[in-house]
C-alpha cells in the first residue's frame, strides 16, 4: 500500500444500527461492501485509497434473503454467488439472467447486489431491469426508513439518489408472473468502443391482448430510455401485434431516442430498434424468447 494510505481508517460496524450511527457521523466515509466498485480502474500493486472506509462485512443483517409468496427480499450486500444459490426456479428468468452479467465468475463472491445498484457515473446490468419490475429498495439512515421505487432511485444525471448518511439496505422483488422477460447485455458495459447496450422488456398477456408492456434500455452512460406513455399505447391490443403497429412503435422510439440526451452511438440505437422489433413480433410466441 502507497505511503500516503497508512493514515487511511477502516471501521467494522457488526450490526446495521452500529453502521447507521457510524455513517451519521462520517458521511463521507467510503462504503466497502465486496470491493468492485471502491477499486475499479485499479492496475497499480499500490493505489490510494480514502482516508475514511466503513467496511459492511460483519454485517449479517445485509447479507439475509427471505421469500414470501408475494416478494423476494434480498440483502444489499448479498453476493452473486448467494443470489444464484436461489435458483432459476425461484428467480425471476430475467433477473436471474441480469445478475449473471454483473461480473466475470471469478468475481462472483465478492460482486454484491447493493454495489450494482448503488455505483456512480454509470448504470450496470441489473439496474435497468429493477427499474421496471416494481422493485422496492429499502434505505435507511440513523432513526429514519424510508422505501423508494427502483425506478425514481437514481436522479436524471445517474446519481444514485441518496442523502447524507443513507445507504441501501434491502432490495424487494415482486414474484409476479410475466409471459415474456428480456434481458440482453450486448458488449461491455463500462467500455464506450463496444457500443454496449443492456435491454430489458417485460409483458404480460390474456386472452389474446396485451394487458401490460415495459420496455428500457440504456448504454454506457448513467441515463434509462423508457417511455410509459409508448408503452400504454400498446396495452389492449390484440397479439400477435401486425407489422403496421410494430413500425409506428419502432419509428416513436428512434424518435424519442433522437430528442433525448443520452447520446447513443448509430450501433447501439440499431441494436435496441432490433431488439426492440424482435420481442414486438414473437410477443405472440413467448417460448421463442426463453
Amino acid at each position: 500500500m502507497a505511503e500516503a494510505d497508512k493514515r487511511v481508517h477502516i471501521h467494522m460496524p457488526e450490526s446495521l444500527a452500529e453502521l447507521l450511527q457510524l455513517y451519521r457521523s462520517k458521511p463521507r466515509a467510503a462504503i466497502y461492501a465486496g470491493g468492485t466498485e471502491l477499486l475499479r480502474g485499479v492496475t497499480k500493486a499500490q493505489f490510494a485509497l480514502p482516508t475514511e472506509v466503513i467496511s459492511l462485512q460483519a454485517i449479517e443483517e445485509l447479507r439475509r434473503v427471505s421469500r414470501t409468496e408475494r416478494y423476494l427480499e434480498i440483502g444489499a450486500t448479498a453476493t452473486v454467488a448467494r443470489i444464484l444459490q436461489i435458483g432459476s426456479n425461484i428467480l425471476p428468468p430475467a433477473f436471474y439472467s441480469a445478475i449473471h452479467h454483473i461480473g466475470p465468475p471469478g468475481l462472483y463472491s465478492l460482486a454484491t447486489l447493493g454495489g450494482n445498484i448503488c455505483s456512480f457515473g454509470q448504470i450496470f446490468s441489473v439496474t435497468p431491469l429493477l427499474s421496471i419490475m416494481d422493485v422496492r429498495y429499502e434505505i435507511r439512515r440513523q432513526g429514519n426508513t424510508r422505501w423508494i421505487p427502483a425506478s425514481r432511485f437514481r436522479e436524471p444525471h445517474g446519481t444514485p439518489n441518496l442523502g447524507e448518511g443513507e445507504i441501501l439496505t434491502r432490495i424487494r422483488i415482486p414474484l409476479e408472473h410475466w409471459n415474456v422477460q428480456v434481458f440482453r447485455q450486448l458488449g461491455t458495459i463500462h467500455l464506450s468502443n463496444t457500443s454496449p447496450l443492456v435491454f430489458c422488456a417485460l409483458a404480460k398477456a390474456d386472452k389474446g391482448a396485451l394487458d401490460d408492456f415495459r420496455l428500457t434500455f440504456c448504454g454506457h452512460r448513467p441515463s434509462m430510455f423508457r417511455n410509459r406513455e409508448r408503452e400504454a399505447d400498446l396495452v389492449g391490443r390484440r397479439i400477435p401485434l401486425p407489422q403496421r403497429e410494430i413500425q409506428t412503435f419502432l419509428r416513436g422510439v428512434e424518435d424519442e431516442v433522437g430528442r433525448s440526451d443520452m447520446a447513443l452511438t448509430p450501433l447501439q440505437v440499431h441494436r435496441a430498434l432490433s431488439l426492440t422489433r424482435l420481442m414486438l413480433a414473437r410477443l405472440g410466441h413467448p417460448e421463442v424468447l426463453a
